[in-house]
């Protein structure tokens, strides 16, 4: 057994609005794990997109490799991708394989900074993880789903984690990085807003209102053949998801696009 560390500094403001997302598990075993790695590490929000058993977190199995973490397995909602992402204003999906369009890509340690310092930014903020199932991992169209990439520094030759693994694995490293932010930096970040106090960052609902709502003028002024799709939405997506976006930038685009099918 090791002995906790001394909670020197309160870190459950962040960890609270982080949500772990598990795209259609097939184990009901890795979901249990995946809470306790969570509980262990001060994580509470779990997520379960799509399973294959919509019951997966109350069988056996899960409660058991849950080793007790009554709360997180109890508490963890399912639903749609979508519905998981809907309020959060910065996500990241778990992919060791890299794609032709994909969002930015960062490392772990890269990932836990920018995660911390757009909690730290936005106060009514939310924050998501996004893990692919055991199998297959992520498509590309949940991939594009989400802000960033990250991927673990792991052998080539075999890149893969168990999924509660990986859950452990980033559980650790975020409550390690929340550790080590200092209170200074905390508050010299704390509620800049992009140089705007009163800016909120977009969040996944509106990035993909925003999205079909462009798709929608590019087809309507003839720029996008639904017939002939190319990798258009792919790129329209990986566009929207290399920079974090504003709400007065995705109302402005939205003004823009409403202006143009008001013309045509």
């Amino acid at each position: 057994m090791i002995a906790p560390m001394q909670d020197f500094r309160p870190i459950h403001h962040w960890l609270g609005r982080i949500r772990i997302v598990l795209v259609a598990p097939s184990h009901p075993g890795n979901v249990g794990a995946a809470a306790r790695a969570m509980q262990v590490m001060g994580l509470r929000s779990l997520w379960v997109v799509d399973p294959e058993d919509p019951r997966i977190a109350q069988r056996s199995e899960a409660v058991a490799l849950s080793s007790g973490a009554a709360q997180v397995l109890g508490d963890a909602q399912v639903g749609t991708l979508a519905q998981a992402l809907g309020p959060v204003t910065w996500s990241c999906a778990l992919s060791a394989r890299a794609r032709e369009f994909e969002p930015p890509r960062l490392t772990v340690e890269h990932a836990c900074e920018e995660l911390l310092l757009h909690l730290d930014q936005q106060p009514e903020g939310q924050a998501a993880l996004v893990f692919g199932p055991e199998r297959a991992g992520l498509t590309n169209e949940q991939l594009l789903a989400c802000g960033h990439v990250c991927s673990l520094d792991v052998e080539p030759h075999f890149s893969s984690l168990n999924l509660s693994q990986a859950v452990q694995v980033m559980a650790y490293a975020l409550r390690r990085a929340a550790r080590g932010r200092s209170p200074d930096a905390t508050a010299a970040n704390a509620g800049l807003g992009n140089q705007r106090p009163t800016a909120r960052p977009a969040d996944h609902a509106a990035l993909m209102g925003l999205h079909e709502h462009l798709l929608r003028v590019a087809k309507q002024v003839g720029y996008f053949d639904p017939q002939v799709p190319g990798r258009f939405e792919e790129r329209l997506l990986r566009l929207l998801a290399r920079k974090e976006m504003w709400e007065d930038e995705v109302q402005m685009l939205r003004g823009l696009c409403t202006e143009i099918e008001r013309r045509s």
